[in-house]
């Protein structure tokens, strides 16, 4: 038998045609594994999705990759976990412009309620930057950030204290009083705008002016603050210094002040909690607003959907002479869940002015239309005015990462339910609102109201393609607040799916305990005002 010899140059090309077709399958094959990798990190399947700017209520497909919605569309999504939203809503997560919880167990008491964004602006702090640093250190469930505040920049030049970027700090400082009732100096004026612009420097998302706190706040003081906030392009965020029904001193006349200021300065004022600064002069008061709004005065509001509010007992607006002119008796005040009279009213306020309690001004149902005003106000947003978790024990706040609470935490309700209590009771029972118009209050108008100074918020408070994945998941026929004034620590049912920058924090109806994906909601450093693209 002959054996033919192969040649060494055949060999080499045999040897590179089989090098050229493996690389090729390699090729094919990797193709192959690419395809059959899912598109997506998490698919919200058939689901109702409801975007309130656009105006879409459609059963869709949403995708989310990372952080970002990637995808709203009828056609079947691959995803590594898909999620069958069959019959349940799909919209963006609720953005409160009014939490002074900030902390890692409010988050989590406001996540059952759809809250994505918890943000601190009608009070706010100082100082900024040190405040970012140590909610970044702590771990956050939900999106965060904060205003400067104006009653620190007060308390630090009337009292001589260096604000510390912490709520029991302020708390304690009600026990002062000449930061509350005594009037600035032109000096003192220039040195509280100074504080105030070192905040917005620091990322600040504008100017709390939490006026009830400190009456004797003047007119020429606030100008400055608001002309400060007009030179950033930041809006103001105003809770009136009286809220009393009749002249003078009335609530009409306050909001009317803060009218004067924002039309004066050309500055975004918005006004906090009409329902609790209005009362029963509501009427006046979002007319007013209205009116101001239709002439191009740069004006926003906001209400909670409750009939009692939440302050601390030495506040200002709990002196003999204020409660006198508002006809508010000791009987109309809460302690840990029980009214108190004249002897323990007077006994508390001496003894912890810092003590946080529940103040009802409205007596309901019988002055339902009374809140209806406020909180169906076209173009008002929700928000919750949400208190911080007291251990009513010690008097001390509940630790950040104590869950679940304790049966001595206690708050005001609107810290648990302030937005399925609307679902709930706005929408499903009396359908004074309707679903789409609901979402649009918790989510599209806050982040309008900041958006223009803000760029984070033009990625919120929407269920598109490219914006940030911050989105609820809830049963409409089921969605509600448990909350009440006697056992406040019931967390709101009807919310399946909690996501924060595309992680679930509320999981099938449960809290994930090890979910933290909050990030900082901050202007950039420097404090330079940012155009509307």
């Amino acid at each position: 038998m002959k054996y033919t010899r192969v040649a060494p140059q055949n060999t080499r090309a045999w040897r590179s045609a089989l090098w050229a077709l493996l690389v090729f399958a390699a090729g094919v094959l990797s193709t192959a594994l690419q395809a059959a990798e899912p598109a997506y990190d998490l698919v919200l399947a058939g689901g109702r999705v409801i975007d309130p700017e656009s105006g879409l209520d459609a059963v869709r497909n949403v995708g989310v990759t990372g952080g970002a919605i990637t995808a709203v569309t009828e056609q079947a999504l691959d995803g590594k976990r898909v999620i069958d939203a069959t019959g349940l809503v799909v919209a963006p997560g609720f953005i409160d412009l009014h939490s002074h919880g900030q902390s890692l167990v409010a988050d989590r008491m406001h996540a059952y309620d759809g809250v994505t964004t918890a943000l601190e602006l009608e009070s706010g702090i100082l100082p900024v930057g040190n405040w970012y640093s140590r909610q970044a250190a702590a771990g956050r469930a939900l999106n965060y950030g904060t205003s400067a505040a104006w009653t620190f920049a007060r308390i630090e030049e009337f009292e001589g204290l260096a604000p510390q970027a912490d709520l029991q700090w302020f708390r304690e400082a009600f026990a002062l009083e000449r930061w509350v009732k005594e009037t600035a100096s032109g000096v003192q004026v220039a040195n509280i705008v100074k504080s105030l612009e070192q905040g917005l420097q620091e990322g600040a998302l504008g100017i709390g002016i939490n006026g009830g706190y400190a009456p004797g706040g003047g007119f020429r003081e606030l100008l400055a603050v608001h002309e400060l906030a007009a030179r950033h392009e930041v809006p103001t965020f105003t809770h009136i210094s009286c809220d009393n029904l009749a002249d003078p001193g009335s609530s009409a006349e306050c909001v009317g002040q803060v009218i004067a200021l924002a039309a004066s300065s050309n500055n975004h004022a918005h006004i906090c909690h009409l329902n609790s600064s209005s009362v029963r002069a509501v009427d006046v008061t979002s007319d007013m607003i209205r009116t101001a709004q239709a002439a191009g005065v740069p004006l926003s509001t906001e209400a909670y959907t409750y009939g009692a509010g939440s302050t601390t007992i030495g506040a200002a607006l709990f002196s003999a002479e204020a409660m006198a002119a508002k006809g508010v008796k000791p009987e109309d005040i809460e302690y840990n869940g029980e009214r108190l009279d004249e002897a323990s009213f007077t006994a508390l306020r001496a003894a912890q002015p810092g003590a946080v309690i529940v103040r009802h001004f409205l007596d309901l149902p019988a002055e339902r239309d009374i809140l209806d005003t406020s909180v169906l106000f076209p173009g008002g947003a929700i928000a919750s005015d949400g208190m911080p978790w007291i251990d009513s024990s010690t008097g001390a706040l509940v630790a950040p990462d104590q869950w679940p609470l304790p049966e001595s935490a206690y708050a005001h309700p609107r810290s648990a339910g302030t937005f399925t209590r609307l679902l709930a009771q706005w929408v499903r029972e009396s359908a004074s609102l309707s679903l789409t118009e609901a979402l649009r209050k918790s989510s599209l108008i806050p982040a309008m109201i900041l958006q223009s100074s803000v760029p984070q918020m033009r990625r919120k408070g929407r269920l598109q393609t490219g914006m940030d994945a911050d989105i609820v998941v809830f049963d409409a026929s089921q969605v509600a607040d448990r909350a009440t004034f006697s056992n406040p620590r019931q967390p709101a049912t009807g919310m399946h799916y909690v996501l924060v920058n595309g992680v679930p924090v509320i999981d099938g109806g449960v809290l994930s305990m090890d979910s933290m994906p909050g990030q900082p909601i901050r202007r950039p450093l420097g404090g330079g005002a940012t155009a509307v693209p």
